[in-house]
């Protein structure tokens, strides 16, 4: 099937400007989007949480919890980008673990878990975490006694399963999400494979100033547009999260256009997708 006339111009529009360039563009898009939804996250106040003062919000609500990851996010991609130009292909890895997790914990937070409508335990736990202050006592940080009680990875895993139940079954869509997380965090920790990653050449060296000119750079330039695409998916869950609903459609016609562009339009459902996967890689 021949692309359409206005699928070759969104096309046209990438080859015009480096991958970088585009995706830059595009989270400059999305964080016009996010000020827009700042109106519906409520009152901000001055306040000294020691050394300094600073802003905080007025009601902590999960739903502000899902807006400020998603904005987190945008900063987070935004500085891969910047590495990527420079070749820091291993630390970009390590952001888009952080990335990672942070779209992970909105699709976590989007519906209630527990009985009867309520929030489940581990939402519970996760909201008082994510909002509880770095220090109970900011002016003597040493003395501080709270302890932050996270929620495990592989529960916040099995709530994007269920999310995902239409597309893959439970336990394939945790099972993506422990591998992807899992091989990221070598980057993260330093894992001896992939610092060997950095080694290269002819005769090998560490390329410790960054990795342009190698297949490394090419191959994360896949996977940030791979990261920009998933944010926009949850920034359409943000929108309607907040009540934002006259920013849903918008936002899913930049995700259209997004994935005209890069090439990245789903061809097969998820759960075909994994099943072709599994009869290639059968012993």
């Amino acid at each position: 099937m021949r692309p359409s006339s206005a699928e070759l111009g969104v096309r046209a529009q990438i080859q015009t400007m480096s991958t970088e360039d585009y995706l830059a563009e595009t989270l400059q898009r999305l964080e016009h989007f996010y000020a827009q939804m700042d109106k519906s996250t409520g009152n901000l106040f001055f306040r000294n949480v020691g050394p300094y003062m600073q802003f905080r919000h007025e009601t902590l609500t999960e739903s502000l919890a899902c807006y400020l990851k998603g904005i987190k996010t945008i900063s987070t991609l935004n500085a891969c980008i910047v590495l990527l130009r420079h070749g820091y292909a291993q630390e970009v890895g390590a952001l888009c673990r952080m990335a990672d997790d942070f779209c992970n914990e909105i699709f976590f937070l989007l519906q209630p878990q527990g009985e009867n409508g309520n929030f489940s335990n581990d939402q519970v736990r996760f909201l008082e975490n994510f909002y509880q202050e770095e220090f109970d006592k900011p002016a003597d940080p040493l003395r501080s006694t709270q302890k932050r009680e996270t929620v495990a990875v592989k529960r916040i895993h099995a709530t994007f399963g269920k999310l995902a139940a239409g597309e893959l079954n439970p336990s394939d869509a945790q099972e993506l999400l422990r591998t992807t997380h899992q091989a990221f965090s070598g980057y993260v920790h330093g894992a001896y494979p992939h610092i060997m990653e950095m080694c290269g050449g002819n005769p090998p060296r560490y390329h410790v100033s960054g990795m342009l000119h190698t297949p490394r750079i090419e191959e994360w330039r896949g996977q940030l547009i791979g990261y920009v695409q998933r944010l926009i998916i949850a920034s359409v869950f943000v929108a309607r999260k907040l009540g934002v609903t006259d920013l849903e459609a918008p936002l899913r016609s930049l995700l259209e256009e997004f994935e005209k562009a890069t090439g990245t339009e789903p061809v097969l459902k998820a759960s075909d997708l994994l099943a072709k996967y599994k009869k290639k890689h059968a012993p």
